[in-house]
């Protein structure tokens, strides 16, 4: 008990920290992560990098719609509006409060996840296993501390919290053979609608996964990691090309249209590409800089309207 009330405390005063300094000045908390994994502070005055360019984005341009988008709730207003609504899992339920959850109206199986968040999620593979009780409690915390302000995402600050619960997703036999420890995701790099690379991510387990690069033929391209993690790969592992690739691309490319940069992410379940969620300010430190520079040149920050 007395270990849950320290980290409640730690990760409240954390949040302080690093709300104060975003208010103080957003490029302190901005450097605080990008010196770590570059080596040096971002360039934000001239930006080159793809990281670089979308920290000047939020800097100095109306990124209101990155908040929609980055809402694991509403963008699913966004995705079906393109037209693309049999490609999201259904969904079960949206809760403000995690005590108006009805276990019993929910199925044997769900996946609950806060929409304003980073890795607040709960599989629950068999509800009548669950210790619900601990777990509402667990589900109120996620949502009392707002998220955006560590790592500087603001776009996450707008986005009214809640708690939504979808289907269990579950991969063909083939995949799981590759990934028995979670679902393959598929993660496409995408700039107006130009679908440039998928980061593919598998083996997830807690404070690790094992990555690996293709570019949209299916073509590896492993010289564009970072190898600053060894047991973060794999190279004897090749994921096989999926037979639903152009329609991931496709999705990608439309759903990406209009935006200087986004990361669709997907899952297959009997080779349908599934919509996972849309990223506006995706984590980094798995490509070489060289690589991020090139994605920089791929970025076009005019198609924002500056904000004063």
């Amino acid at each position: 008990m007395m270990k849950h009330i320290y980290k409640s405390i730690y990760s409240y005063v954390t949040f302080l920290i690093h709300r104060l300094t975003v208010l103080i000045n957003p490029e302190i908390e901005i450097n605080r992560y990008f010196k770590v994994v570059f080596g040096h502070k971002a360039n934000l005055v001239s930006p080159k990098s793809l990281i670089e360019k979308i920290y000047w984005l939020q800097l100095h341009c109306d990124t209101k719609q990155w908040t929609l988008l980055a809402d694991k709730y509403r963008m699913r207003e966004y995705v079906i509006s393109k037209g693309f609504e049999d490609n999201l899992p259904k969904l079960y339920g949206m809760w403000k409060n995690p005590n108006d959850i009805d276990i019993n109206k929910l199925p044997q199986k769900f996946v609950i996840k806060a929409n304003n968040g980073c890795a607040t999620v709960l599989i629950v593979k068999n509800k009548s296993h669950v210790n619900w009780p601990q777990k509402k409690r667990e589900m109120k915390k996620w949502l009392s501390i707002p998220f955006g302000y560590s790592g500087y995402e603001p776009h996450y600050l707008s986005i009214e919290p809640c708690v939504i619960a979808e289907e269990l997703l579950e991969q063909d036999e083939e995949l799981n053979m590759l990934s028995p420890d979670s679902m393959i995701d598929y993660k496409f790099w995408c700039f107006n609608g130009r679908v440039e690379c998928c980061l593919v991510a598998y083996n997830r387990k807690k404070g690790n996964l094992t990555i690996d690069l293709y570019d949209t033929n299916w073509n590896r391209l492993l010289k564009h990691l970072k190898n600053y993690k060894s047991d973060r790969y794999n190279p004897s592992v090749i994921i096989p090309r999926p037979e639903c690739l152009d329609r991931m691309i496709e999705i990608a490319s439309t759903l990406s249209k209009g935006q200087p940069q986004m990361r669709v992410d997907f899952y297959i379940v009997k080779n349908k590409p599934v919509v996972g969620e849309l990223t506006m300010s995706s984590g980094y430190g798995y490509f070489t800089e060289e690589y991020y520079n090139y994605l920089g040149t791929l970025v076009d920050i005019s198609l924002l309207p500056k904000i004063k």
